[in-house]
């Protein structure tokens, strides 16, 4: 939580989170929908949005920090981020106060946690379409952000999971693995673009880990 917040009425900034001891509550607002052209479009990503929690515990203003590159889906963050309602912050006196908040919206076909949603239930053609909207984003595959979160999560797993822990092997066994999830990429990119209708899943070489832990995380959620 970064406080930084003029207060109104010439009151003193709030500049030093110390100053707040009452950090704000979220009491209600509504969830970020994933609009549907968006995800006809592949779009995908997080939204960094970074708001003000006036007194009244309203929001007085948002704005963007970080792009998920989709206009559509920036929008539909910052929408979100205005229909949010807190308890105000309160200094040691029990004054209520302004605050700067920061929160990131996600959109991502592959993480839905609504019926029918995530990994497991991820279709060959949403992944496809995120792919190719994703590497006209980032065409060089050299820079360090040029994974997507999925992918990036999917060499983590590759690393953490193999017999003897992330780094087993030493730099020689990252490589071997780095090289491993390279040739499973491709090979379920390739796949899914020719077998749209399927699952995800049913085409990536780790399928049955990735079950047991979509599983386990269903859980977690219930």
């Amino acid at each position: 939580m970064n406080a930084s917040l003029p207060i109104a009425d010439g009151s003193a900034p709030v500049s030093d989170p110390a100053l707040v001891k009452v950090k704000p509550k979220f009491l209600r607002g509504d969830r970020a929908e994933f609009p549907a052209e968006a995800k006809a479009l592949g779009h995908h990503g997080t939204a960094v949005v970074e708001f003000v929690i006036d007194a009244a515990g309203a929001v007085s203003s948002a704005t963007l920090r970080t792009s998920t590159g989709s206009s559509i889906l920036d929008k539909a963050a910052l929408t979100t981020a205005n229909t949010a309602r807190f308890t105000p912050a309160r200094d040691s006196g029990g004054n209520a106060i302004p605050l700067k908040f920061v929160t990131g919206y996600e959109f991502y076909q592959s993480k839905s946690h609504v019926p029918g949603g995530g990994l497991v239930h991820y279709t060959c053609d949403a992944f496809t379409r995120e792919m190719d909207w994703w590497d006209a984003q980032h065409p060089d595959r050299t820079k360090k952000d040029s994974r997507d979160q999925l992918e990036t999560m999917l060499v983590g797993f590759r690393l953490m999971f193999q017999p003897g822990g992330a780094m087993a092997g030493g730099v020689d066994g990252i490589r071997k693995k780095s090289a491993e999830h390279d040739a499973a990429w491709s090979a379920v990119r390739k796949d899914c673009r020719a077998n749209p209708a399927d699952l995800f899943v049913d085409h990536f070489d780790m399928r049955d880990m990735l079950i047991r832990l979509s599983k386990v995380a269903a859980g977690q959620r219930n």
